[in-house]
């Protein structure tokens, strides 16, 4: 996602990083003007600093399984999700600039305005960075770090008190996708938990988030809803949804090599940032006709944030929204 570090001091600056942001999405096979770059990720020591302050909200055990999930029905296209997206340490992500309780509030808050506007029910959900990438390796060298477990737990729980779902957003840096999913396998074994894949930071085996514009290739997808789709065939869950984020025509390579899956709904995202038309018409650029489509909403960065009138409008229609 573009806002993975805090965001500009001020107009000015921000400004410039949205001009540097357009020649990046112009250089890189754009879809239009809708931009889509943003600040250097966190250094792996800043991030941990960053996290050792987080105050701990939930000291309580993460509530039951929510019933209403458990039955095996799809989620999409018969609901829509709306989620909140970012991470505690990040001020500049909707999560970083509120408590979880709060950002559980807004979650919910915000679905209802599509639940009043949309022809379909709309399930609040929290996008958390499970996975967070870092512009420095690591003692792993994988420059990346794992958010720790009680910190998911406390999301789990905020989510699970407004009946809604949790997504784990994966920033790979130089480590394997399959590897973050397996390592995220225990909270991937309740049903209320999905995954998201974020290109951008995925970097291989030689880049280096910030200065290196990451891509996933289909096979990366098709392997990760594999992963899924076994998970929930071997612990009898319910579909599970795979959001894979797009800014620009070279975040996924092979795109049309993305398979269908059942139990496992993948979604591809567009999150650039922008005016409405640009916005638009990367959206319609980019979306599939084929699997299912989401669209990001930025709070603060987008020119103009539109309505939920205005995105209800899209076409195809979105499945899955983002607010950051």
């Amino acid at each position: 996602m573009r806002c993975i570090a805090e965001r500009a001091a001020s107009p000015k600056l921000r400004l410039g990083r949205t001009s540097f942001a357009l020649a990046l999405l112009l250089a890189v096979t754009a879809v239009g003007p809708a931009s889509a770059a943003g600040p250097a990720p966190l250094s792996t020591a800043e991030l941990r600093a960053r996290t050792a302050a987080i105050p701990r909200e939930v000291r309580a055990p993460v509530p039951p399984r929510p019933s209403q999930f458990e039955e095996g029905e799809p989620i999409l296209p018969a609901n829509r999700v709306v989620a909140i997206y970012g991470a505690p340490q990040l001020g500049s992500t909707a999560l970083g600039e509120r408590s979880s309780r709060s950002a559980a509030k807004l979650a919910a808050r915000q679905a209802r305005a599509y639940v009043k506007r949309g022809e379909r029910p709309a399930i609040p959900a929290l996008d958390l960075i499970g996975v967070v990438a870092n512009s420095t390796p690591g003692p792993d060298r994988l420059y990346r770090t794992r958010q720790p477990d009680d910190l998911i737990a406390e999301y789990l729980k905020r989510v699970r008190a407004i009946g809604g779902r949790l997504m784990i957003d994966i920033q790979p840096g130089r480590s394997p996708i399959l590897d973050e999913i397996e390592h995220l396998e225990p909270w991937l074994d309740e049903p209320d938990v999905d995954i998201a894949i974020d290109p951008e930071w995925n970097v291989g085996r030689h880049g280096v988030p910030g200065r290196t514009v990451g891509r996933v290739t289909a096979s990366e997808i098709n392997a990760a809803s594999r992963a899924l789709q076994r998970l929930v065939a071997d612990e009898d869950l319910p579909p599970k949804i795979l959001v894979v984020h797009q800014f620009h025509k070279g975040s996924i390579r092979k795109r049309r090599r993305v398979k269908e899956r059942r139990d496992v709904e993948v979604t591809f995202n567009f999150d650039g940032i922008g005016a409405p038309g640009p916005k638009i018409a990367g959206y319609e650029a980019l979306a599939s006709s084929t699997l299912f489509n989401g669209f990001s909403v930025f709070y603060d960065l987008d020119t103009k944030v539109m309505s939920p009138k205005q995105v209800l409008g899209l076409d195809p229609v979105a499945d899955f929204l983002l607010y950051q």
